[in-house]
């Protein structure tokens, strides 16, 4: 009996650690472990992104958007949580129509840096914030990192 309850408790260790590294390349996978991936090149299977951009309206050569990820799990794809991504502005129309795709068989592979955003002052940024600012502070009251793609 002690042996079957050791086999027992080893084929589900083993399940487990084997569906934790199939899960590689969400957004969970990186955020559990941060410290880790900090400035180091990354890649994530992006599911389907948020449109329009965090900072749409703002003058920003860049664009940032809420993308939701998918990991594996043997062959399938599995949810994998989100994070956010900074695209160049010029590649932000294409980024958001290759990633939500409604024709798309699987998710796509993105890689960028893993970053984390400026820290933020507690009381804001004072009674005229620019709108970078705002969405900036937004961002980092969610999620201190991103994947940065410029």
């Amino acid at each position: 009996m002690k042996n079957l309850i050791s086999l027992a408790l080893g084929l589900l260790i083993g399940h487990s650690t084997l569906t934790h590294a199939q899960s590689r390349f969400s957004a969970d996978s990186y955020l559990g472990d941060p410290e880790q991936y900090l400035g180091k090149s990354v890649t994530i299977y992006v599911d389907r992104v948020d449109v329009p951009a965090i900072n749409a309206t703002t003058d920003d050569s860049y664009r940032v958007f809420f993308v939701h990820t998918m990991g594996r799990d043997g062959n399938d794809y599995v949810p994998g949580g989100w994070i956010y991504v900074k695209v160049p502005k010029g590649e932000a129309g294409a980024f958001a129509k290759r990633h939500n795709n409604p024709n798309k068989m699987v998710a796509k592979n993105v890689s960028g840096r893993f970053s984390e955003w400026p820290a933020v002052r507690e009381r804001g940024f004072g009674d005229n914030p620019t709108q970078e600012q705002v969405w900036t502070e937004r961002c980092y009251r969610f999620s201190k990192y991103f994947i940065s793609c410029e």
